[in-house]
């Protein structure tokens, strides 16, 4: 089996000189295989020729795509020129046509043979000035097609055409941004006037339609705890002022707790307000009074009527049982009497 040994000097070429077998065949021990070192020098001079190649190679193309997009460039103009010729070109046509048109009816209605003549003559004039006009339209127009064919001219216009169309985006975007600012200053005038509904309501609109804008969302946060502590207070208010009137005047605490809204109000002032609802509804003392409460905050007192279903005298919680509504008593479940 053969062994190869990497030798890098004299010294150690002495210490295997023993294993160098002058015969052709090697030995089927041991065979020494000079192995010789690569020439760095040589091999770094290769490969910054190699780099020179690629670097020049590489400046070439560059040239030659600067000198490919300014030939594209020059060529987009002509097209634009082209554009701008046929534009004012349809147009000359056009004028012409109704110029023809003019003379030619001016031709057949005038008063007297020589204006009948002389119109004649313009309208052959014109005519032949919308013919013209309109064989040039033609070619002009061919031109640019053969023009906006072009793979390069092709390219630069779509690059024009996404330009534009980022601009308008960005003018989309700002235009948006203002409105939305706007809408959210709009907004929290409203909660500092102390409309926070209103508020609530245009932030929601504004959230459906940019549900991701972290300002509007801040906003939203801001006005609805604001909204709370107004709302809050109210409540706060309206308890104290029920508390005042349940005793002598029931109807009117109630007239004042039948349409608190108790939404997201704290748990103990709900608790007050419900209590104080239901002791004015027990100082009207009505007979045969039934409680009926399907959660906390809940509730209605309801009297018999006649067709033997039960009628809503006074609701708290329950925004569409209205006093005169009547229910089924066993749809009333868990209602009890009123005590």
């Amino acid at each position: 089996m053969t062994q190869r040994i990497v030798i890098k000097s004299l010294e150690k070429l002495g210490r295997f000189a023993d294993l160098v077998l002058p015969s052709d065949e090697p030995a089927n021990e041991r065979a020494l295989v000079l192995v010789a070192q690569p020439d760095l020098e040589t091999e770094l001079a290769t490969l910054a020729e190699a780099a020179g190649r690629a670097a020049e190679e590489l400046r070439e193309l560059a040239d030659a795509d600067k000198a490919a997009r300014r030939d594209a460039q020059e060529a987009v103009a002509l097209y634009r020129r082209i554009q701008e010729d046929a534009t004012r070109l349809a147009h000359v046509a056009d004028e012409a046509h109704a110029l023809s048109e003019q003379a030619s009816n001016l031709a057949e209605r005038a008063f007297t043979p020589d204006l009948r003549e002389k119109a004649r003559q313009v309208s052959t004039a014109v005519c032949a000035i919308a013919t013209s006009s309109g064989a040039r339209l033609a070619t002009v127009n061919a031109e640019a097609a053969a023009l906006s064919t072009r793979q390069d001219v092709s390219c630069l216009l779509a690059e024009e055409r996404a330009r534009e169309d980022a601009v308008l985006r960005e003018a989309e975007e700002r235009r948006k941004e203002a409105r939305l600012r706007e809408q959210i200053e709009h907004a929290d005038e409203l909660a500092r006037q102390g409309k926070g509904n209103e508020a609530l309501r245009l932030l929601g609109h504004l959230t459906s339609e940019q549900p991701n804008e972290p300002q509007l969302a801040s906003c939203l946060e801001n006005v609805r705890r604001r909204a709370w502590a107004v709302k809050t207070v109210e409540v706060e208010s309206a308890v104290r002022e029920a508390r005042r009137l349940f005793r002598r005047e029931p109807h009117q605490a109630l007239a004042i707790l039948d349409d608190i809204d108790l939404a997201d109000m704290p748990e103990e002032l709900v608790r007050q307000v419900y209590g104080c609802w239901l002791q004015a509804c027990r100082r009207l003392k009505l007979e045969g009074a039934t409680h009926y409460s399907p959660a906390m905050g809940k509730g209605a007192v309801l009297v018999p009527a006649d067709d033997g279903r039960l009628e809503v005298v006074s609701a708290i919680g329950l925004p569409r049982w209205k006093a005169g509504c009547r229910f089924s008593a066993s749809a009333l479940k868990g209602a009890r009497p009123l005590r």
